[in-house]
């Protein structure tokens, strides 16, 4: 009988180790990408404000000309994304800390590029 007992426990054992947490969340994700439309004569954000964490955005060049896309906390670069081509879509993960960024487009990739603010709220 003990024998048996560990032939079935061993196995349900097993499967507990299997579980997911997929379905939550936790303070490093936000609630989905923030899309980034990128065109010659703009730059737009489907959302001005997101929560800290990771955050991918998800870039979308409608303009004539190549493009790059950039994340600035000040001066500093926090991320980029280089050569999106007309009528393409790129993707780039970033983590994101409570504060004010810049999201800045350039086409032609020249430039400061067309600039908009970005908040990461806590």
């Amino acid at each position: 009988v003990p024998a048996l007992a560990v032939v079935v426990i061993l196995p349900l054992l097993a499967l507990g180790a299997c579980s997911s947490d997929a379905g939550t969340t936790g303070a490093a994700s936000s609630a989905g990408p923030l899309r980034v439309t990128a065109s010659d004569s703009a730059c737009q954000l489907s959302d001005p404000t997101v929560p800290a964490g990771r955050t991918t955005l998800d870039i979308t060049n409608s303009g004539k000309e190549v493009t790059e896309v950039y994340v600035y906390a000040g001066d500093k670069v926090v991320t980029e994304k280089e050569n999106i081509g007309p009528g393409t879509s790129a993707q780039v993960a970033v983590d994101l800390a409570a504060g004010t960024y810049e999201v800045a487009c350039k086409p032609g990739m020249v430039g400061n590029g067309i600039r908009t603010e970005l908040t990461v709220r806590p």
